[in-house]
């Protein structure tokens, strides 16, 4: 492994630094921008953080089927699939280990999809057909979005329509029973415009009672009422029944990993949503945008290997007003942006066991955020960014029988400080400095009193104990075009953390740790040596600290210190095209093994590769995934006898497909 890292790390120099360009260099311009690191269109080189923008051709050039897979091949970012079907995986930025998913805030178009309880994201429910792009914001977000936006932010932003008329229709297979059906028809007639996309995908999945059956529907309505006022209308159905075959004890994971612990457990789930906005330019005076949007989901799981089942209901409202006024202060350009974010979520909770009989619960959060952010050019090539938020959080939790009821109240404010230094064309320096915060949800402030001799809940109360989670960050980082054809990012962040909440195996309880700290970096680099190629790679290093009490020094589970990626698309030309990838992580301890005892769960290497051919609207593709055959595990947890738990992921794979652009 050591070996490997040290390979990323030479690679990334050498394609930096050495590497001979092809032809004259050229006049140096920006393509890329970013919406969501400042909640608005803004260039990459003018964001005080370490950004990354992958586009819908970077998606097509991989073997990805779910938008986890897309994610991880990106520094500082460690994706876990437990059953390699991308339903229940964690997506994590800088280093939280088992609380990623909760550390990390996602949004679709931005919206948010986080939840308010332990369930996290459920990522197959944003189809890869409806993705346009996907910005990677790392850092402390908490100014702009609130809670969640710890490690970074993740904002989906799906599909418009480019032609007057298009529909395209796709057909994808592979390696255990997976098959996808997708279609999809757009057009814009003057000032209306629409998409409309349907897809259906299963497979059987790698182990016993791995499958997945999901089905989508989504669209989207844009209609320019004149050059200053726009609506849009989004909305999407999503509905999947998947198994959970569970963790396997290190002598069965050696045997047979493909076996499932519990052949019988299983989840279902109905989602939909439907978002509605208004863009509308005031002149001089600014603009305005806002979203209105509404989601209800349903999710059931039923735990036959212990007797249990529980039933999740949630409706969220969300209304997001922002005002922004584009205005020099002087003779210096200004961007002032003030929002408002209130969210309504309604959760009913149902479980039953044989141990303690039928349970009904009720949890509501409302929160309201309000912010500014100020960027002021200093100079024509300096940049200060000034922002603040202060966010509310209200939580009810009742239960029905007995009847109990208990509310918590908080509040949290965030700052940050940021510099960009634009020293050409495409190329910037920048330093930041933010405080952060996350509200704890539902499941980790709920707290549970049971009869001591029936086992049955006689009290549902907020845990008194639990504090809001907040932190400090401090990050600095460069990013240079050397010319044309190739460019380098190096970025370094310092983070502590106070009152970091994470559970308690040994209580059984969530509880706030008193210390934690972060310091780690994140290099990339990518080079375009001749026309018909390109060649990237990307290194991450974190060392992740508990400080104080009796954990004092050790590493938090689950976190690999080391992660690299190296990659190269080679375009044969007549239509041919051929991009391979590396994805390499580092051993890390169990999620649980809080004393770092227990051996380290394996580091591992994937190699994937796939040739691709089009033809007009033709295209077709074939791939491979994990060429090599590597058996490795992305999740594994200590259970509470400190026994190693293995969740495996898919052995080498193949995949293949074929659609029709009209």
């Amino acid at each position: 492994m050591k070996r490997f890292i040290f390979f990323i790390v030479s690679f990334i120099l050498f394609i930096s630094w050495g590497f001979p360009l092809y032809g004259e260099e050229k006049e140096v311009t920006l393509e890329e921008v970013v919406v969501t690191a400042t909640r608005d269109v803004q260039e990459i080189r003018k964001v005080p953080a370490n950004v990354t923008v992958i586009t819908k051709e970077k998606i097509a050039e991989s073997n990805a089927q779910a938008v986890t897979d897309v994610l991880k091949d990106e520094v500082g970012v460690v994706v876990r699939d437990f059953f390699g079907t991308g339903k229940s995986a964690s997506v994590d930025i800088r280093g939280f280990g088992e609380t990623g998913p909760l550390n990390t805030l996602v949004l679709v178009d931005g919206r948010r999809i986080n939840e308010i309880d332990l369930s996290g994201v459920d990522w197959t429910q944003i189809p890869l057909d409806q993705v346009e792009r996907i910005e990677i914001v790392r850092g402390a977000g908490s100014v702009l979005y609130g809670d969640n936006a710890v490690g970074g932010v993740i904002n989906i932003i799906t599909k418009k329509p480019e032609k007057p008329f298009s529909a395209k229709a796709e057909v994808v297979g592979g390696s255990y029973g997976y098959n996808k059906e997708s279609g999809a028809v757009s057009g814009k007639w003057g000032s209306l415009s629409a998409i409309l996309n349907l897809s259906h995908n299963a497979t059987d999945g790698y182990r016993d009672n791995g499958f997945l059956r999901a089905k989508d529907v989504g669209g989207k309505v844009i209609y320019d009422l004149n050059e200053n006022v726009s609506f849009n209308f989004s909305g999407g159905l999503h509905q999947d029944d998947t198994g959970l075959p569970g963790a396997l004890l290190k002598n069965i994971y050696e045997l047979d990993r493909r076996s499932a612990r519990n052949p019988y457990d299983k989840a279902e789930t109905e989602d939909g949503f439907g978002a509605f906005g208004v863009k509308a330019k005031l002149g001089d005076l600014g603009r305005i945008e806002t979203n209105l949007s509404y989601r209800h989901r349903e999710g059931a799981d039923f735990f036959s290997s212990y007797s249990f089942e529980s039933k999740r209901n949630v409706n969220t409202w969300g209304f997001t007003p922002k005002y922004i006024l584009e205005a020099p202060l002087w003779t210096f350009s200004n961007k002032l942006t003030f929002g408002l974010d209130f969210y309504n979520s309604n959760l009913d909770i149902f479980s039953e066991s044989v141990y303690s009989g039928p349970n009904q619960s009720e949890v509501s959060k409302r929160s309201t955020g309000l912010y500014v952010l100020d960027e002021f050019s200093i100079l024509n090539n300096l940049i200060l960014s000034l922002g603040y938020r202060q966010e509310w959080v209200t939580f009810d939790i009742s239960q029905d029988v007995p009847r109990s009821k208990d509310t918590a109240r908080d509040r949290e404010p965030a700052w940050n400080f940021g510099l960009d230094y634009l020293f050409s064309k495409r190329s910037s320096a920048f330093l930041s400095v933010k405080r952060s915060f996350r509200f704890p949800v539902s499941d980790e402030l709920m707290q549970f009193i049971l009869s001591p001799t029936t086992f049955e809940v006689i009290k549902v109360q907020v845990n008194p104990a639990m504090k809001p989670q907040t932190g400090y960050h401090y990050e600095a980082g460069i990013r240079h075009a050397f010319t044309d054809y190739i460019e380098a990012n190096l970025t370094l962040f310092w983070i502590d953390l106070h009152d970091e909440i994470f559970y308690n195996p040994f209580t059984f309880s969530n509880e706030n740790y008193p210390r934690t700290r972060r310091q780690g970096m994140e290099v990339g680099a990518k080079v375009k040596p001749f026309p018909w190629l390109l060649v990237w790679g990307n290194y991450g290093y974190i060392r992740p600290i508990l400080r104080g009490d009796s954990f004092s020094g050790n590493d938090i589970p689950g976190v690999p210190r080391h992660k690299g990626s190296i990659g190269a698309e080679v375009d044969f030309g007549r239509g041919f095209q051929f991009s391979t990838r590396a994805n390499i992580v580092e051993s890390r301890y169990f999620i649980s093994d809080w004393a770092n005892q227990v051996e380290r769960l394996d580091g591992y290497y994937t190699l994937d590769a796939k040739l691709s051919y089009s033809w007009k609207g033709l295209k077709a593709f074939m791939g491979v995934n994990n060429l090599t055959n590597r058996k490795y595990a992305e999740y594994g947890v200590l259970d509470y006898l400190e026994r190693p738990n293995y969740y495996p992921s898919p052995e080498r794979n193949f995949i293949a497909g074929i659609s029709y652009t009209f």
